[in-house]
């Protein structure tokens, strides 16, 4: 993976503008920190223009805590893969671990809320559902009667670069798409609309391959695993 210094310099390297170093990264102006700033840009347009991409995606664990059913995502979540929501085995409890099965924040309201309101019975056990509440939030019902931990995967948003040795998100084999939407910003800094133009099409059209190799195909593999064909064994036809 690219470090920021190292990609402050390719970029500094491409507009023939002096390299810089670590020792001092953290106080340039003028042009170099200009490419500093592009670098950032072009990284926050890549990761808006797909929220799925693979490499965002991260398995997270939360506990759950008894008396309470609505919980917040970590700080940097983008969007939560809603078929991975799963309890885990709590000792003291004995519950069997199971996936969350997804429903509506409507379904909620209408088959599982009064329940839970009224203290029926089943109103706190062990979670089966998981919904997406109108704040943004997740929802379990039932309420939990105990602290359970749940798993679930969600794509995140990282931060800013900012030290010289964080470490670009976006696979090495993606940099040049990285520099080159970072030289569409500097063209466009410098009013130099025709070579603008011409690094976005290369940005754009970079983004689109990344789409298809990381994120198209990914789901076509998917599509692929849970549509297998059934053979005949006999005949070896489908």
């Amino acid at each position: 993976m690219s470090t920021f210094l190292n990609l402050t310099n390719e970029l500094l390297r491409r507009l023939n503008e002096v390299q810089v170093d670590q020792s001092s990264f953290a106080g340039l102006k003028n042009v170099q920190a200009l490419a500093k700033d592009t670098i950032n840009s072009a990284i926050r347009q890549t990761l808006q223009d797909a929220q799925e991409w693979p490499f965002t995606l991260v398995t997270y664990e939360q506990t759950l805590s008894s008396g309470t059913n609505t919980y917040s995502f970590p700080a940097d979540y983008s969007k939560a893969d809603w078929e991975t929501f799963y309890i885990k085995q709590l000792s003291s409890e004995s519950n069997t671990p199971q996936k969350l099965q997804l429903i509506t924040y409507d379904q909620y309201l209408s088959n599982y809320r009064s329940t839970e309101d009224t203290g029926g019975e089943g109103a706190r056990t062990s979670p089966r559902y998981v919904y997406m509440t109108q704040d943004t939030e997740f929802g379990v019902s039932p309420i939990p009667n105990a602290d359970y931990v749940v798993e679930y995967r969600y794509w995140k948003y990282p931060t800013d670069l900012v030290l010289y040795d964080d470490v670009c998100i976006i696979p090495d084999r993606f940099k040049h798409v990285i520099i080159d939407g970072a030289m569409m910003y500097m063209m466009l800094f410098r009013s130099n609309e025709q070579s603008a133009s011409l690094h976005s099409k290369k940005f754009e059209d970079g983004i689109d391959m990344m789409r298809r190799l990381l994120v198209d195909q990914s789901v076509n593999v998917t599509s692929t695993v849970r549509h297998r064909p059934t053979y005949n064994t006999m005949t070896d036809t489908v």
